[in-house]
């Protein structure tokens, strides 16, 4: 793979985990569902986790982040403190932005709304934008199981499988602090996943249908329902990940 790859080229090299290119988004089709139900105490959309002016860009909001993460260097906070701002600015200023960013197969888009986005690219420029020092272009090309191991650097890649739907959610809902996480869908789709007050909420780059950037209830989640094995890195409540935040130290990425 080329980490050279400028966001003007015209293609890019496709990331390792798919293991076909549809020839156009309208051959991926979701599976027959029951007609969702939906819950005006549950988020609908990405807009009501957003905490940012509506009068600021998304360039305006990345360099107000950089500014503010500079001066937490020079801050005594505690780990818990640090996840807090972390997951708040991730959550309630860079993904907002990113609702309705059309899904592609080889999207790597640097501007919400502009452009098409992968499941990887969207994860991997999110995280690059909040001021994690790392590749993106590197991350996005890696499977799930690396693309975890790289986030996690020195903390667990826990792996859920081989139960029914519900006890998966159950046992991920368990495990999983209140935060935002990162999740891995076997071989070939990432993510993010919230979990607010109990609930869990998957956060990524839709290729059903090419819906795209979205926040779906993960009972709802047709994604979901399509895999069987899952891994979770705590993301938030990543000791070692906010710290390399906080410094601005490099994340090396595991491609073996």
């Amino acid at each position: 793979m080329h980490l050279f790859i400028l966001i003007f080229c015209i293609g890019c090299n496709e990331p390792s985990y798919y293991k076909s290119k549809p020839s156009n988004p309208s051959e991926i089709k979701s599976p027959p569902q029951q007609e969702k139900t939906l819950n005006k105490n549950l988020i609908q959309d990405l807009k009501q986790l957003s905490t940012v002016d509506e009068l600021m860009t998304y360039d305006m909001v990345k360099r107000k982040i950089a500014t503010q993460r500079t001066q937490l260097q020079s801050e005594n906070l505690q780990i818990d403190s640090i996840g807090k701002i972390f997951e708040n600015w991730l959550v309630g200023q860079i993904i907002p932005f990113w609702e309705g960013t059309d899904w592609s197969f080889e999207g790597h888009t640097s501007i919400p709304k502009s452009g098409t986005i992968a499941c990887g690219y969207f994860v991997s420029t999110t995280l690059q934008d909040l001021g994690l020092n790392l590749s993106k272009y590197k991350l996005a090309q890696q499977s799930p199981i690396n693309e975890a191991r790289s986030l996690a650097l020195t903390t667990e890649v826990k792996e859920f499988s081989g139960q029914a739907k519900s006890e998966l959610i159950l046992a991920i809902s368990q495990y999983l602090t209140d935060g935002i996480h990162f999740i891995g869908f076997d071989e070939s789709h990432v993510g993010y996943i919230l979990k607010r007050k109990q609930d869990l909420y998957l956060i990524h780059s839709n290729y059903l249908n090419a819906v795209g950037v979205e926040i779906e209830q993960i009972e709802q989640s047709e994604v979901f329902e399509s895999y069987n094995k899952f891994y979770i890195v705590q993301l938030s409540s990543n000791g070692a990940l906010l710290n390399h935040w906080k410094k601005n130290k490099k994340i090396e990425i595991i491609s073996l």
